[in-house]
């Protein structure tokens, strides 16, 4: 009995430890990083998702970009790993609703008031015209951060 106890308690604290490792981040809001150590590279998996920047070589900006899941690795200047979480991009963290009219889903992210977001499994029609709206707006948003309209961009040359 003490074994299935202390087994538990075990699947309990990984549990925690594996929730711990996920950071939930808004749609067009960012988040600051402490890093423990300096960073010289990062790693997005999916940069369609989320976008990380080095501020300065301790802190980094994290930008949630499309809803999605994604991961951020930063190393330090010998390669070694110093940061690696994973990253869920979406509406408010408050909640959410599906609609359903008849086959057809449509998914809304809820804050003060709803949004339709693009999600798998939504009517198909919607889905892409969601899709093609957001691939626009970050085609902008690029486009004004090469222009130097906004945004920041990562350190150069190894300053600190």
């Amino acid at each position: 009995m003490r074994h299935l106890v202390l087994a538990s308690l075990a699947a309990l604290a990984l549990t925690g430890t594996a929730a711990a490792q996920q950071r939930y981040l808004e749609a067009d809001h960012a988040d600051v990083v402490r890093l423990p150590a300096p960073a010289y590279t990062v790693v997005i998996g999916n940069p369609s998702v989320a976008d990380a920047v080095i501020h300065d070589r301790n802190t980094l900006i994290l930008t949630g970009r499309l809803h999605g899941r994604t991961n951020i690795i930063a190393l330090d200047a010998r390669g070694r790993v110093i940061y690696a979480q994973d990253v869920v991009v979406g509406g408010t963290p408050d909640g959410g609703v599906t609609l359903y009219r008849g086959a057809n889903r449509t998914t809304y992210a809820c804050g003060a008031q709803c949004e339709a977001i693009p999600a798998i499994g939504d009517d198909p029609e919607r889905f892409d015209a969601l899709s093609n709206q957001g691939n626009t707006r970050l085609q902008a948003a690029a486009q004004a951060l090469a222009a130097g309209d906004g945004g920041s961009a990562p350190l150069a040359g190894g300053q600190e």
